[in-house]
């Protein structure tokens, strides 16, 4: 009998935690196989609990919960992995509290790890928003768009990794409490990936990330940018070495730098006369510097405060 469990990372969004708890509970499970969910919520009371024992009371998949006081996405994530090796699980699924998932979702996943003779099986997310979004407003690119296709990492908002990537008789991985600002979960599948995890995407095995309203006013999107691009870089630093990962980014900062600037200063003189094409070249302009500035900043250690904030409450 092969043991799956889904975890799931919360922190003050109950409403979402629902949907994504009613689309759980509605998965196919592999043949042979039983599933669990377990949901860890990180914050110094259980704020969610409630919610987690509405939904058990006509779920028929099990569904455990735990709290993990120390604030910080690394850390709810390891007591996550920590909650699925109590349960004994030989797979372990994730998905982030704000997306939802379809029956076949993990069938594919698991699916793919058997033909691909892959350790991990990630898909990609799309995103859906609250009300129409702004004119400027576009979601975040994904690469995991074709099945089958070997890389070197995957993202806790949509995977299916084995155990053997966190028991300590195996590799006995964890996420890395320095990236509390982001990047964790790239550090944490490339780090598996050089220790010979086989990595592989598939498309077809999506889930549905519902973006809140705060994330579509300007500074909201500008500060993810930066985040990303402070996060990214950091990781480039601990991976590569500072000396290396300046080399690599500074050509792409002095570059985004400058045409930001030229963008966000043309922008605004055609606004006054074309409105819409000068709003969006003042924010293109505007994402360009956001992104140059956190990865410069993310070179030198600093950190954003992004995840500060909650979307979604």
């Amino acid at each position: 009998m092969t043991r799956f469990i889904v975890t799931i990372c919360t922190a003050k969004r109950p409403q979402m935690l629902s949907v994504a708890l009613a689309s759980l509970t509605k998965l196919t499970i592999p043949k042979d196989g039983t599933l669990s969910i377990a949901v860890i919520e990180n914050d110094l009371t259980s704020q969610s609990l409630g919610i987690v024992e509405e939904v058990r009371k006509s779920s028929p998949v099990p569904i455990v919960y735990d709290l993990e006081k120390d604030i910080g996405i690394p850390q709810v994530r390891n007591r996550s992995i920590a909650v699925a090796i109590e349960q004994n699980a030989d797979w372990i699924a994730m998905i982030d509290d704000d997306e939802r998932v379809e029956p076949d979702w993990l069938l594919l996943l698991y699916n793919a790890c058997i033909q691909f003779d892959a350790d991990v099986a990630t898909g990609p997310v799309r995103q859906v928003t609250e009300g129409p979004p702004p004119h400027w407003w576009k979601s975040v690119a994904d690469s995991r768009k074709v099945t089958g296709e070997f890389r070197r990492d995957a993202y806790t908002n949509n995977v299916l990794f084995h155990s053997r990537l966190v028991t300590q008789d195996k590799l006995g991985l964890r996420f890395d409490p320095r990236f509390t600002f982001g990047a964790d979960d790239i550090d944490f599948f490339r780090r598996a990936y050089e220790k010979g995890a086989r990595i592989v995407s598939v498309a077809e095995a999506y889930v549905t990330e519902t973006v809140p309203a705060s994330r579509l006013v300007l500074s909201r999107y500008l500060a993810r940018n930066y985040m990303i691009a402070s996060s990214n870089s950091y990781f480039g630093a601990v991976h590569d070495g500072w000396a290396r990962a300046l080399r690599k980014r500074l050509p792409a900062i002095v570059r985004r730098a400058t045409l930001g600037s030229a963008m966000t200063i043309l922008g605004a003189c055609i606004w006054p006369v074309v409105r819409r094409p000068g709003e969006k070249m003042m924010f293109k302009g505007a994402s360009s510097l956001a992104k140059a500035s956190g990865s410069l900043s993310g070179l030198f250690g600093s950190k954003s405060d992004y995840y500060r904030k909650i979307d979604g409450v």
